[in-house]
């Protein structure tokens, strides 16, 4: 099984920083590390939401420490009770704020422990280089119409669908 290159790399830590508080986007970082964004963009998905969990893994230590986990339900609990007092004593705006921050919370917890993953998607099919890529295919099947209208079939669907089958 092949390691990550990004895990392996000595300014890893300085880089998942960078890209985390947005100082330096994951083109940057693939550019400044010589290597593809796609190896960048998969580290911060699939290594980094690990590396997190194991970061606010609650510890049995004899020391006291901040606990992420268990600060994280006392918060959650605390903004319900806000939540519901401010229902049961009518005063709406209240009750709004205290959603709002409950949903900004859950959204924390989703990143920190993975189950949220914010990815873009780039649709290919308004690019210049596939429109001229079709333009190429289209005037080299023009002799053949079937064949022409079968691949303009199969892009359609492709597109349609995002290639998922």
């Amino acid at each position: 099984m092949t390691r990550c290159g990004f895990c392996t790399h000595p300014k890893r830590e300085e880089y998942e920083r960078k890209i985390v508080s947005k100082e330096l986007s994951m083109s940057r970082v693939a550019q400044l590390m010589n290597c593809n964004k796609s190896s960048v963009s998969r580290h911060m998905s699939n290594c980094f939401p690990k590396k997190i969990a194991e970061w606010v893994k609650p510890e049995a230590t004899k020391e006291e420490a901040l606990n992420v986990i268990k600060e994280l339900v006392r918060s959650h609990r605390d903004l319900l009770d806000l939540y519901e007092e401010a229902r049961a004593t009518g005063n709406i705006d209240a009750a709004i704020r205290a959603l709002g921050e409950e949903r900004k919370h859950l959204e924390i917890v989703a990143k920190l422990t993975g189950q949220l993953q914010e990815r873009s998607s780039v649709s290919i099919f308004l690019s210049p280089e596939y429109l001229e890529l079709k333009q190429v295919i289209n005037a080299t099947l023009a002799p053949f119409p079937e064949v022409r209208q079968k691949l303009a079939e199969a892009f359609s669907e492709i597109a349609n669908d995002g290639g998922r089958q």
